[in-house]
Formats: C-alpha cells, structure tokens, sequence
C-alpha cells in the first residue's frame, strides 16, 4: 500500500519544496494552501510563483506581488510572505554580481541581444528562475520556500534550464565565435573593441550579417561571466538534489493529468531528485467513520 502524502511534514521538515503540475488543476492554490500550513506550523515561509500571471496574488488576496518576498497577514504563530519572479530584474542583477568591471557590465546592458536574452528568449524565465530560488534559499531569511513552477509542459524547462547553460556557454558554436578574441578576452576588454573592430566589418561586407559584430561584442562581454555563472548553475542543480529539497507533483483525477504526474515522476527519479509525492486536487474520497473521531461518528449516527 502507498505511503499516505503527510503534508504538515512535509512543510515541517523541508526548507525547498517544488510545486509542479499542469496547468488548471489548482497548483497555486496548492502552493499557498501549503504556505499557511507552515505559518500554522510556526514556520517562516515564503511561496514564490514562476508564473506571470496574478494566480498566486489573488489567492493570497492581494492586488500584487513583486521580485522580493511580500508579507501575507495572518494569524498564525509563524509568518507568510509571498513574491513572483521578476525575468528581468533578476538578470540585471545577476550580471552586476558577475562582470568583471563596470564597462563590461554597461557592455552587456546595452547590447541588444541581452534584452532578447533577459526578456523573451525561450527558457530564460526558467534559469532565472533557479537563479532567484537559489538566492532565496542561500538568505536564509525564511525556514521555508514553496517554488510555484510553470505549467507541467514547462516543468521541465525549470530543471534544464542550468544544464543547457553550461551546455550553451561550452558548446561548439559560442567557442568558434569567440577562439578568434581569446587573447584579447584575456587581455583588456577594450582592446578587442578596437583590434577586432577592422575584422569585424570586413566580415560584415564578406557576409552581409550586420548581427556579426554585436553577437561577438555580446558573447565577449558575456565570456567574462561565464565561469561564476557556471558554477551558480552547478550549485542550483545540486540544491534541487539536497534531502532539504521535495518535489510535490500536484494532478487532478484525470488520465491525462495522471499520465503527466506520472512522466514527471519517472524523470525526477531518473535525475535523483526527491518526490514528496503526489497530490490529486479536486478529489473526494470516500471517508470510513473508523477514521473519525468518536464525537463525529456520535453526529453521524
């Protein structure tokens, strides 16, 4: 028989908790029902949506939520602060910890494949995403962070997000467009501006890609970051394996909700990572009165 999902437990005991589910079956919900419990608990929590939309802030009734961790009034011996990611802040702020000098950072800022990057490319909502948890939890300002993720088809984004950068900064492609500046990325940053900037325009004309010299300014500049931003990834990836870190597959009682659950699950395990277990939203099961207490079987008959 199945180990029965003790949900007071888990929020007792664990410090990360990862709410993953599709989207319409009460995940958010789910994440700040289980934020109150630990607050009823006595635990310091804080619950964080990925999700742009306001789910989160109205179940909480409030208007908003922003980047940091908002208090949520309540009457419970701990406390419940609730926030949603911020892409783009959470990016800025990340080049500022990681660039070497100031003119690299006002490089990077200004540069427009950042903008892209920061704001619509595809899975940089997810990386950031780890980037801010991993923040979070190393503040040790909350006993608890409950991680609202994406709908179940991006769930998985949320977990390859730092393994695709470290893929992405070692790959193939970004050291071809960068071996021809290594000395100079060794060197000044601003002498490769200026010896590289005859190449570049020659290649310009040779190609017709006006986007050369600014991807290659941009992966330059970037460069720089590359080794704190890999070991930050590697140091996410290990926190999502920690005994402190569960995973709470949230599903309705439906095949095809059940079926997703059940995907994710096989990959969580595949990946070493803890599974609290799974809870079925929206399901009523029938009660035996031998689970009752004896006053409420006394109403019942």
């Amino acid at each position: 028989m199945a180990e029965r999902l003790d949900l007071v437990a888990l929020v007792r005991e664990q410090s990360v908790i990862v709410c993953c589910g599709a989207g319409g079956v009460g995940k958010t919900t789910s994440a700040a029902s289980l934020g109150v419990l630990a607050a009823r608990a006595g635990r310091s929590a804080v619950v964080m949506t990925i999700d742009p939309a306001k789910r989160l802030a109205q179940a909480m009734g409030l208007d908003s939520l922003s980047n940091d961790p908002q208090p949520v009034a309540l009457d419970a011996p701990g406390a419940l602060s609730a926030m949603m990611l911020d892409t783009k802040r959470t990016f800025d702020r990340m080049v500022e910890t990681y660039a070497p000098d100031e003119r690299v950072r006002d490089t990077i800022f200004s540069n427009s494949y950042y903008q892209q990057l920061s704001s619509t490319l595809g899975g940089s909502r997810e990386l950031i995403a780890m980037e801010r948890v991993l923040e979070i939890h190393n503040a040790r300002e909350h006993d608890l962070l409950i991680v609202d993720t994406p709908p179940a088809q991006h769930a998985l984004d949320f977990l390859d997000a730092p393994k695709r950068l470290i893929d992405l900064l070692d790959g193939s492609f970004t050291q071809m467009l960068l071996a021809p500046y290594g000395l100079a990325a060794k060197a000044q940053f601003s002498f490769f501006r200026q010896s590289s900037a005859l190449s570049l325009k020659f290649l310009e004309r040779l190609s017709g890609l006006e986007m050369l010299a600014d991807l290659s300014n941009f992966l330059l500049a970037f460069s720089s970051m590359f080794e704190g931003l890999k070991e930050r990834s590697q140091r996410v990836l290990a926190l999502m394996s920690e005994p402190g870190t569960r995973f709470l597959l949230v599903c309705a009682p439906e095949p095809v909700s059940l079926g997703q659950a059940g995907r994710f699950a096989e990959r969580l395990g595949a990946d070493g990572m803890g599974i609290a277990g799974v809870l079925v939203n929206r399901a009523h099961l029938p009660v035996s009165t031998m689970e009752l207490s004896s006053a409420d079987r006394a109403r019942i008959d």
